[in-house]
């Protein structure tokens, strides 16, 4: 009955990774014009990096209700035993279920769950994965996307 359970959750939230992914995948080259990439990655300093990223947050504060939905999903779900923010150092354990998904999926849930922490603590910079059987890191995801170990 258990894993009849855990299936319930799993089929919503990939639905929703799916949907919320495509909306809010990160576009780290889009915006920027044609030209010499030389030239403009030279223009394209620090600063604008934070600039843009405070421009993401700002326009996608309306997700907040989804991200935690997503959250609360995950945790009903069995994909992942706790998700927290303490000290401004968000960290999730995962389950086995987690494993079971795509790296696209598993992108697109850390995804969700850095942007909600990072909407209301601009001074959060990774989200820490553990792995809930082993108690071991085993990745992270930041600005620069999800980083798996081996």
């Amino acid at each position: 009955m258990n894993i009849y359970r855990n299936i319930f959750w799993l089929i919503p939230i990939i639905l929703i990774i799916g949907v919320y992914g495509a909306s809010c995948k990160q576009d780290d080259g889009g915006s920027q014009k044609q030209g010499d990439p030389k030239k403009m990655e030279s223009k394209y300093t620090e600063a604008d990096a934070e600039a843009d990223l405070e421009k993401r947050i700002e326009e996608n504060k309306h997700f907040q209700v989804e991200r935690k939905k997503i959250i609360d999903g995950m945790l009903e779900g069995g994909l992942a035993s706790r998700i927290e923010n303490p000290n401004g150092e968000p960290y999730i354990y995962v389950m086995q279920p987690f494993y079971l998904l795509t790296l696209d999926e598993q992108a697109a849930l850390m995804n969700s769950i850095w942007y909600y922490y990072i909407t209301e603590d601009r001074g959060v910079d990774v989200l820490t994965i553990f792995d809930e059987d082993t108690g071991n890191e085993i990745g992270t995801f930041g600005r620069k996307g999800l980083l798996m170990g081996e």
